[in-house]
């Protein structure tokens, strides 16, 4: 008799068990769905892995702050295709990945990469790479730390957000670019800093990316962006000539010059932590291509 009920109570927990375990990859499944259909980076993402005979000259590398901050459509429109390849939270290392893999992946190579940067808010030595980048990366092996409600609870915060909130609800990507027009005037205080020369030379994997670009006869440009008035700099635009670790080298556009941001309406321009709205972004976008690709401070002209 005590047998027999231990035999129905471990039925009991295995079913238990199964149940738990097919209610888990119906659940995980469903918010992997949920999130590769409406995240921006998910798909943005996905859309990068699989475009058809790509052209385009320039490619934006970055995290958030480029998502938001680079027209690329502005870009393409003035006669330089680009596409925005940044994402939220992304690390250097992790725009190496995206880079190397477009370079592996697609026969026409971009004549630009442009790695958009702020020394202030960024450390440049994170090892971690992206979620959604490490997820989709090809000979990715899967395991426990793969569970997407897990690995991705920070995607069902957005949709959150994207539910309770019209104006976040309403920004779309435009050529990977990331545009809303949420307002945050910025209210904080210039601190009179320099940029940092040093902390972009010592990073590791900027000169990699570097080293990348120059093995595939791609140029690249590095820029400061545009932050709010407490993290600008007193060092003057540039360009600045940074020679890595490994022995590469890059020009850099300090954008981040307290005088050349003050193009910026810091009432209507920002849309909140250093991150351009739609109106901000195109405003800086001008401005970089005519420092940049129109022979104003950068003499190799843009064909």
């Amino acid at each position: 008799m005590l047998i027999f009920k231990m035999k129905k109570f471990i039925k009991k927990i295995l079913l238990f068990a199964l149940f738990f375990i097919l209610f888990s990859i119906f659940i995980n499944a469903a918010f992997l769905l949920v999130i590769a259909l409406t995240d921006w980076d998910f798909t943005k993402r996905l859309e990068s892995l699989k475009f058809d005979n790509p052209d385009y000259d320039l490619l934006v590398l970055g995290n958030s702050l480029a998502q938001y901050g680079v027209d690329t459509e502005l870009l393409t429109t003035k006669g330089v295709k680009s596409f925005n390849l940044a994402m939220v939270g992304s690390a250097v290392k992790s725009n190496y990945i995206q880079l190397n893999e477009y370079l592996t992946k697609y026969t026409r190579k971009p004549r630009y990469t442009l790695l958009v940067l702020n020394s202030h808010l960024d450390t440049f030595f994170q090892e971690g790479i992206h979620p959604v980048i490490e997820f989709t990366m090809k000979d990715h092996k899967y395991g426990i730390n793969d569970i997407p409600i897990s690995k991705f609870r920070w995607a069902g915060q957005e949709l959150f957000k994207k539910a309770f909130n019209k104006k976040y609800r309403n920004t779309y990507l435009s050529f990977g670019q990331k545009k809303t027009t949420r307002n945050a005037p910025d209210y904080s205080e210039f601190q009179n800093e320099n940029l940092n020369l040093q902390k972009f030379e010592s990073a590791i994997w900027i000169g990699k990316i570097a080293e990348l670009c120059r093995s595939y006869g791609i140029e690249l440009i590095i820029i400061e962006i545009p932050g709010v008035k407490e993290t600008q700099n007193t060092s003057n635009i540039g360009p600045y000539n940074l020679n890595f670790i490994n022995g590469y080298s890059a020009l850099l556009f300090n954008f981040n010059y307290h005088e050349f941001c003050k193009f910026i309406d810091n009432e209507k321009d920002w849309a909140g932590l250093s991150h351009f709205n739609r109106y901000g972004a195109e405003k800086f976008t001008n401005e970089l291509f005519n420092i940049v690709f129109d022979n104003k401070y950068y003499l190799k002209e843009f064909n």
